[in-house]
């Protein structure tokens, strides 16, 4: 019993966990001065299915960004694409969602033959290195997908 509920918390384990894991090695040199400051941003967007749709992460590229999505209904959040140090990539499991693209000018998540079950929450965790040290924006998007 003690390791089903380990495992069932680490699936719900905030995806902001990962993201800090991902940073580790890349980002050595960077320090966070307040990480108390951190940036919430929620949108909502509504695109018919076969359609297309851009969702944004701010209006200037971070140092790094990762896309995850949240199926309505549940709590658990899939990565989608990101971009940490080696450019940007889609994950695989993000198939069902669409053709996914990723524009090389900004963080945005472009996606085309939308499918019904794109509909869900999109989060953008994106980290800027500052002057000031690192700052991290997380941005909501609420995909509502419309039948034809």
């Amino acid at each position: 019993l003690p390791v089903m509920a380990s495992l069932k918390a680490f699936r719900t384990t905030p995806y902001v966990c990962f993201l800090l894991c991902c940073l580790a090695l890349p980002l050595q040199g960077l320090e966070i001065f307040d990480p108390e400051e951190v940036e919430y941003i929620r949108s909502n967007a509504t695109a018919t299915a076969g359609g297309s749709v851009t969702l944004d992460c701010g209006s200037v590229m971070p140092a790094i960004y990762i896309w995850g999505f949240t199926k309505p209904g549940t709590d658990n959040n899939v990565a989608v694409a990101h971009n940490y140090g080696q450019g940007p990539k889609v994950q695989p499991q993000a198939d069902s969602l669409g053709s996914i693209q990723l524009r090389d000018d900004a963080p945005a998540l472009v996606l085309e033959d939308l499918q019904k079950d794109a509909a869900g929450m999109y989060t953008c965790q994106a980290l800027y290195d500052t002057d000031e040290g690192a700052r991290i924006t997380f941005y909501f998007t609420r995909l509502e997908v419309e039948d034809k």
